[in-house]
C-alpha cells in the first residue's frame, strides 16, 4: 500500500499542469499512459503519476553540427 500526502488531482487540475486540454488528459487515460485512482464516479490522479509521465516521455535532443544539412 503506498501512502502518500501530496492531494489527488482531478483531469481539470492535470490538464492546467500539463498545459494540454481535458481530451487530451482523457486520451492519456484511455490509453492507460495516464493511470488514475477512481472513487465511485470521480477520477483522481496522484502527482507522481503525472512526474513518471513527464520522464517516460522525456527525450533528449541531439544539437546539430555545424554545416549539417537540414
Amino acid at each position: 500500500m503506498v501512502t502518500t500526502n501530496a492531494p489527488l488531482l482531478n483531469r481539470k487540475d492535470v490538464g492546467a499542469r500539463l498545459h494540454v486540454s481535458l481530451r487530451t488528459v482523457d486520451e492519456l487515460i484511455a490509453s492507460g499512459d495516464l493511470p488514475v485512482v477512481r472513487l465511485g464516479r470521480a477520477v483522481r490522479i496522484r502527482p507522481s503519476a503525472i512526474d513518471y509521465l513527464i520522464e517516460a516521455r522525456e527525450t533528449r535532443v541531439n544539437p546539430r553540427k555545424k554545416g549539417a544539412s537540414k
